[in-house]
């Protein structure tokens, strides 16, 4: 290494000490830019010799001065809150919705649930796709698979002459019915308490 060149990186060794406080990233740039200057600013001198690279540096200004106005570019950000897994907290506002979509209807009949789309779609927190998610599937919620075991039997009806016929849908397709709908419910409500942790605040 010649004298000129153990000039150049003693420069940008006090520089990458000076601008230890940036991110290591913007450090990175900051000293590849400034190195990058110094060369291309050298070959357009007349000579390489140590009287030109003083000149070169000298007109940078001091490696403290250029970290210090490096810095002042810097936006400070405060790093968003979380809790100790890293995932944001639902609020409650989003929690008892995405609860009324799942019973709202259960507690109280023809109207819970209503009550519970109303505030899904009054809520910044979901996306429209989320909002359609938890209103079509399941609609009602688990009100559904109440409503199929209530009303799961069939009913029977004789002619005089003794032969008998069923209407009504089977206890087992009821059930199934039933069973689909509560997991679409589940799934959906999982999905949007999901969609709610890691929504941008």
């Amino acid at each position: 290494m010649t004298a000129t060149d153990q000039l150049i990186e003693d420069y940008l060794g006090r520089l990458e000490s000076a601008a230890s406080t940036l991110p290591s990233a913007q450090r990175a740039e900051l000293l590849t830019e400034i190195r990058t200057h110094i060369e291309i600013t050298l070959s357009h001198e007349e000579g390489r010799g140590e009287a030109a690279v003083r000149t070169v540096l000298d007109r940078l200004g001091t490696p403290e001065d250029i970290a210090r106005e490096a810095g002042t570019d810097l936006t400070v950000e405060s790093p968003p809150q979380a809790t100790a897994t890293g995932r944001r907290r639902v609020g409650a506002f989003d929690l008892v919705t995405v609860i009324l979509l799942l019973v709202g209807g259960i507690v109280l009949p023809g109207l819970g649930w209503v009550i519970a789309v109303v505030l899904l779609w009054a809520s910044a927190r979901w996306t429209t796709r989320d909002k359609l998610i938890g209103t079509l599937v399941f609609p009602g919620g688990l009100t559904a698979l109440v409503g199929f075991l209530l009303f799961s039997g069939g009913s029977s009806q004789c002619s005089p002459s003794g032969s008998c016929t069923s209407s009504g849908s089977s206890v087992g397709v009821a059930l199934t019915l039933g069973l689909v709908a509560a997991a679409g419910s589940i799934a959906s409500a999982v999905y949007l308490l999901h969609r709610a942790q890691h929504a941008a605040a």
